[in-house]
């Protein structure tokens, strides 16, 4: 490091110190902005990583192998949105580490009410989801068995033993009926699965449609399954399954994050007026600097530099100041409201314990070195329009 560097960044600590009380404010005021955001941060990244780890549990398991015809998306290819199980998949059905489900549009009548839902049948011996799907045994003559989740439940006003109507198409394209009663309610975190599904038993419905050995999608207990793809089911990654929620989490998080987005807009305004009234302050210091033999540039890379210490004097604040709110958080989890689940995401089943990405904190903290630079060079940028025999007489 060169001897003027080394200058600059002593006469920027010095300069600091001296300011008393403002650079006490500044500092304060960037720590307070850092730990909000790190505990903002901590929060999408703990709800998301959350929301992933129930959908593994509830829905996708280890992967998933979907019929080339299934479209999730597409609603009109879901009546035909399925394919012949492969002959090698067999085993591991039998085995139980390769689920088979099969989904169906379907019409309800809930009360006489009539609503959308979806139909899918899962094996009611299956153990890899955790969807309590050992509740399908035991059909009644003329009823099947249904699971639906709570907020469906609520919806509907459907309650455990009551019985409803489930309309809907058999291959042969012609509308069939199936009476339905509620064996289990259950606690999904999962919205998708939550709300407007109905689960029955994997053979019931294969019968009521008349489509023996097909399905939707397989899901796997182990990754090695997925060679098991072929020209009608096609493997489907965690980057692919998990992409509509990190898109759902991203947007989310950026509508959450304008508050903070104020406070540093804030924070960068404190160090800009600060920065610009120490220029206007100390312009025979200026002139002296200049004297001595410093370029308009090292000046400038010195009211620059003192910007930089406010935010790393900031980040050091920030970590005992945060601690005990970042450690409550790791520890104790926030606890969500009920219908905090209206955003759509999984994972409200328990608290929300925070978990912090150091390199997502870093990166926090350089954005914030970058940015108070930048809001400090600003009005440094005067000083090029100093003339030194002036700023000695503090014009």
């Amino acid at each position: 490091m060169a001897r003027w560097q080394v200058m600059i960044i002593r006469l920027a600590f010095r300069n600091i110190i001296g300011s008393g009380w403002r650079s006490l404010i500044n500092v304060l005021i960037l720590a307070l902005v850092l730990i909000g955001l790190i505990w903002a941060e901590g929060m999408w990244f703990s709800w998301l990583n959350l929301a992933k780890t129930q959908q593994k549990q509830w829905e996708y398991a280890a992967g998933i192998l979907r019929a080339r015809s299934f479209d999730p998306l597409d609603t009109f290819s879901w009546e035909k949105g399925y394919a012949a199980i492969p002959e090698q998949a067999q085993k591991y059905i039998e085995a139980g580490s390769l689920i088979p489900m099969l989904f169906s549009p379907a019409v309800i009548y809930p009360g006489g009410r009539m609503q959308s839902a979806v139909v899918k049948g899962i094996p009611a011996s299956q153990q890899i989801l955790r969807i309590p799907s050992q509740g399908l045994n035991g059909q009644e003559e003329y009823l099947v068995p249904a699971i639906i989740g709570k907020a469906m439940a609520r919806n509907t006003k459907l309650q455990v033993g009551d019985t409803f109507t489930a309309r809907l198409k058999n291959s042969d394209d012609a509308y069939d009926a199936l009476e339905l009663q509620v064996a289990q309610i259950m606690n999904c975190p999962v919205p998708s699965l939550d709300i407007g599904t109905v689960w029955i038993d994997l053979d019931s419905l294969r019968k009521i449609k008349q489509l023996p050995e097909v399905a939707t999608i397989m899901v796997m207990q182990s990754p090695g399954l997925a060679r098991l793809a072929n020209q009608d089911f096609r493997h489907i990654d965690e980057k692919e399954f998990f992409s509509d929620l990190n898109q759902m989490v991203k947007t989310k998080a950026a509508g959450q994050m304008m508050p903070f987005s104020m406070l540093i807009f804030l924070a960068m305004l404190a160090i800009f007026d600060t920065q610009a009234l120490a220029i206007f302050k100390r312009r025979k210091e200026i002139g002296m600097l200049s004297a001595l033999g410093m370029t308009k540039g090292q000046i400038i890379i010195l009211f620059t530099t003192e910007g930089v210490l406010y935010m790393l004097f900031a980040a050091l604040a920030a970590l005992p100041l945060g601690f005990p709110l970042f450690y409550y958080f790791f520890a104790h989890g926030l606890a969500l409201p009920p219908g905090y689940d209206s955003f759509g995401i999984a994972g409200f089943d328990e608290p929300l314990k925070f978990h912090y990405s150091i390199p997502l904190t870093l990166a926090t903290v350089l954005f914030l070195v970058v940015l108070t630079a930048v809001v400090s060079w600003l009005p440094a940028r005067r000083i090029a329009r100093l003339k030194p025999t002036e700023a000695l007489r503090g014009r």
